[in-house]
């Protein structure tokens, strides 16, 4: 059975993280953790006992309009950091995906922002964090973008969310090799073989990409000539591109104008 959580503050970015959720395992048996993290704090607008009925009610309305019989709804009401609160729930509940909103239709230029969702990205570890775009349609995917400059050698736990995700679709891997010297050297050969091998059981198809002013920019020029993924994903190490992503200067972003969902996943220990 699969754990998926949901943080919600009850906006409609929040919610739309949700419905893409259900929307993504409608057939496959799930427990889905709705978690909503209270700060105590004298401007509040609502109390901590009417945000635990909100909960309460969110739940009970999802248990009445989904009425799946492989699904399961549980409510967590934390007094805690929205981070710290992910990080516990995730933890304690072996969760595999978690699912957020983002504010705006420039998503994940939105995401480098600053918002709740980068600082669950930059500091969750335990599972794979998907953000949802507010104007996306609930596409499931056919098309993965897998981005990376082979210099990571994978291990087959690292990858096997993004396997679990093309196998639930049936849906093709698109392995986007973003370089500045197209040449591989040795390790980059080897690693490019090791991730092969390790997505053997998916369909996948690889893509030469020349670095842009940026990996930014570089990223929005294939979504573009692309039209069809319908996910972009990225594995979480120390100098992969995610960390140029969040570490570019906002001087050299563009704005980055996909629409489609973003999958970050751990590296593994």
């Amino acid at each position: 059975m699969l754990k998926i959580l949901l943080p919600t503050d009850f906006s409609a970015n929040a919610q739309k993280a949700i419905d893409y959720a259900f929307q993504l395992f409608k057939k496959e048996e799930c427990t889905f953790y709705v978690l909503h993290s209270y700060h105590d704090a004298p401007s509040a607008p609502k109390s901590r006992t009417d945000l635990e009925k909100e909960l309460e009610q969110l739940i009970e309305n999802m248990r009445i309009n989904e009425q799946h019989p492989k699904h399961r709804f549980k409510s967590v009401f934390m007094v805690d950091s929205v981070v710290n609160a992910l990080n516990v729930t995730a933890i304690d509940n072996a969760i595999d995906y978690i699912f957020m909103g983002t504010k705006g239709s420039t998503s994940l230029m939105n995401v480098f922002m600053g918002s709740n969702t980068v600082r669950a990205i930059k500091q969750v570890h335990a599972c794979p964090i998907i953000a949802i775009p507010l104007d996306f349609d609930n596409t499931t995917p056919k098309q993965i973008a897998f981005a990376n400059n082979f210099r990571h050698r994978f291990i087959p736990e690292e990858l096997s969310p993004l396997i679990k995700m093309a196998k639930l679709w049936n849906a093709t891997v698109s392995i986007i090799h973003i370089y500045s010297k197209k040449e591989l050297d040795e390790d980059q050969k080897l690693n490019k073989e090791v991730l092969k091998n390790i997505l053997k059981e998916v369909k996948t198809v690889f893509h030469e990409v020349q670095m842009d002013v940026s990996v930014t920019s570089s990223l929005v020029r294939f979504e573009k000539e692309h039209s069809k993924m319908d996910m972009v994903a990225l594995l979480k190490t120390k100098h992969g591109f995610l960390h140029k992503l969040l570490s570019e200067p906002v001087i050299r972003k563009i704005v980055f104008n996909t629409e489609v969902p973003f999958m970050v996943f751990p590296q593994g220990s």
